[in-house]
């Protein structure tokens, strides 16, 4: 049975991500979950819980490598960290197939490259964030963060990682590729930008051209290029203003509802609409081009977090 290791430790709420083991098991088959983190933590925030109790095991660890420690440096000196220990089991044991870690995302990413490693080919690892758009089809945005100072042969490999993952998890054939740039045109953009286009337009892959931020929830592109300062604030854009219109209009609707049955069909529409793009529901970002699949779930990670990432590495192995 395939295993799937959970960094307890690294997220806001610990006690959260720890429900969300047994809410997981109760969800989902045919895995195992390994738990890394304070055992007896672990154990207390479970002993009243029903699951199947043959499908979690849990490591212990000794330490937690915080968001304000400095990443490589805890990766190195932190041995007995959730992550660490995590990293290690997933490297060493060929059943678990992924880990999964809310932690500081610097320590996640150096982690991945120095004590997992790299696929062949690959010389930088890119996060990947898939999300929803308004046609209903689903949208790869990379790098959202691990590089924020890239070359254009680096954007080149993401556009391929991209195309890779959503080919292998959403079945997408041929993906279309965008790159994220200030205009349409071919002549728009950074250096950075213009040398990208020239490699994509020559890379053979299904390169649609430059897109502008306008676009990205519009469906047009399967994978959207970006170096990972733009486009980890562009999904934070997403998330914000997703947020902010819900605030906006619930605030209209209260001024200005009608009938009560009316507000509550508008009520539940917004509390949709807010799922849709909450980054708990859509699971979490994937670091591409490591030897396994590891995935950074929010900071702010909960129960349903876990649930929804573990389904999302399960849909990938499918």
């Amino acid at each position: 049975m395939r295993k799937i290791i959970v960094d307890t430790c690294g997220g806001d709420n610990p006690v959260a991500v720890i429900k969300g083991l047994s809410k997981t098991l109760k969800a989902v088959e045919d895995v195992i979950l390994v738990a890394v983190g304070d055992k007896a933590q672990i154990e207390e925030v479970l002993a009243g819980e029903e699951f199947d109790r043959t499908r979690l095991e849990i490591v212990a660890s000794t330490e937690v490598i915080t968001n304000n420690d400095h990443p490589a440096d805890a990766i190195m000196r932190k041995r007995g960290s959730s992550m660490v220990r995590g990293y290690m089991r997933l490297k060493t044991d060929e059943d678990c197939v992924a880990m999964i870690s809310a932690g500081n995302t610097g320590a996640l990413i150096i982690g991945g490259v120095v004590l997992l490693g790299r696929q062949e080919g690959i010389e930088r690892p890119a996060l990947a964030t898939v999300y929803p758009t308004a046609t209903q089809k689903w949208t790869c945005l990379l790098d959202c963060g691990a590089n924020v100072d890239c070359k254009a042969h680096h954007l080149l490999s993401f556009a391929k990682q991209g195309a890779a993952y959503m080919s292998a998890t959403y079945k997408i054939e041929n993906p279309k590729i965008g790159l994220l740039s200030v205009g349409t045109e071919d002549e728009k953009g950074t250096a950075l930008t213009k040398e990208t286009f020239a490699l994509l337009k020559e890379s053979g892959l299904n390169f649609v051209g430059n897109i502008e931020g306008k676009t990205l929830l519009s469906g047009e592109c399967d994978v959207i290029v970006s170096d990972g300062y733009p486009g980890n604030v562009a999904l934070k854009s997403i998330e914000g203003i997703s947020h902010a219109i819900v605030k906006i209009f619930y605030g209209l609707l209260k001024k200005n509802a009608g009938e009560t049955s009316d507000f509550q069909f508008v009520n539940r529409a917004l509390g949709e609409f807010m799922s849709t793009y909450d980054l708990n529901s859509l699971g979490g970002a994937v670091l591409l081009g490591v030897k396994k699949q590891v995935v950074k779930a929010h900071g702010s990670a909960n129960e349903n977090t876990v649930v929804n990432v573990v389904k999302q590495i399960l849909r990938t192995l499918s």
